[in-house]
Formats: C-alpha cells, structure tokens, sequence
C-alpha cells in the first residue's frame, strides 16, 4: 500500500508539471498563383486529332486543362479542378473510342484523376496546389503521348526482311 501511494504521488508530482508550448507553423496561404512555368501540353498529331473528334467528352476536357496555366487565384483553381473532374468522371463513365478503350489510356485516365484529387486536396488543405498542378498537367501530358503513340502509323517489319 505504500508502495501504491508513493507511485501515485510520483504520477502526480510528474504529471502536474510545466505544460510544454505546442508550436505550430502556419504556411501563409497563397492568394495569387504563377503557373507560367507548367510544362506545356503535348501537342496530338493529325491522326490523333482526328480520332478525338468523336471523342466530344475528352475534348471539352481538353480545352478545360488548357486553362490550367492561365489560372490567377485559389478559388479559381478550386473552381477549374472541380469541373475537371467532374468532366473526368464524365469520360471514365462513358465509352471510350474503339482504338482508345485499352488498359494503357484507362490506366493513364485514372493517374490523371488521382493528382487532380490531390490537387483538390491540397486547395482543400490550404497548402500550395503548385507541385500537384505540375503532376496533372505531367499526367495529362502522358495521356497525350499514349494516345499519339496508339494513333501512330505502325511499321510493318517484314518489310524489314533480308532478301538473301
């Protein structure tokens, strides 16, 4: 029983001493967004722009991510990658063109939705958008180079055959 009293007096001895301060460290929010310096879109080849025409849902998400680098303010950008994925959702839930509905487009569409979920995080989190933005238009950019890859004419290697 002493031993009881003389650990609970201990407990409370160390317990009620001084309270440690918790120091928190706040970013300042950034109200004005440079993103001149985004990586430039990819550009589509002929081929590729003429598959896409059909494609009327990825060409309004298109023209929405080329707003991207003109974008000045957070609630801008908060308002942009909301109709970006929103219209994401659009093209993951419809059909893909024939050429295009293969596992390496799907795979590339569902990259480019995580980082603009992250981007929708960030904002969220009030925390800079900028490296997360630089990964959506770097996704969007390799969505671009597969389906410039898969619209590209192919080579037939047995024209490649030795005639010995």
């Amino acid at each position: 029983m002493k031993n009881l009293m003389f650990f609970s007096s201990l407990l409370l001895f160390f317990a009620c001493g001084k309270k440690q301060e918790i120091q928190t460290v706040n970013k300042p929010v950034v109200s004005i967004l440079d993103y001149t310096d985004l990586p430039s879109f990819v550009p589509l080849t002929a081929a590729s722009d003429s598959v896409l025409l059909t494609w009327s849902n990825f060409k309004a998400f298109e023209e929405r991510m080329k707003a991207l680098p003109v974008v000045i303010s957070v609630p801008d950008l908060k308002m942009l990658v909301q109709e970006l994925i929103e219209k994401d959702q659009v093209i993951l839930n419809e059909a893909y063109p024939e050429l295009l509905n293969l596992p390496e487009i799907k795979s590339r569409q569902r990259v480019l939705t995580t980082f603009l979920l992250k981007t929708r995080a960030e904002i969220l989190l009030s925390q800079d958008p900028k490296m997360a933005a630089q990964e959506v238009v770097q996704s969007f950019n390799a969505l671009r180079d597969q389906i410039n890859l898969l619209t590209s004419p192919k080579l037939n290697l047995n024209t490649f055959e030795d005639d010995y």
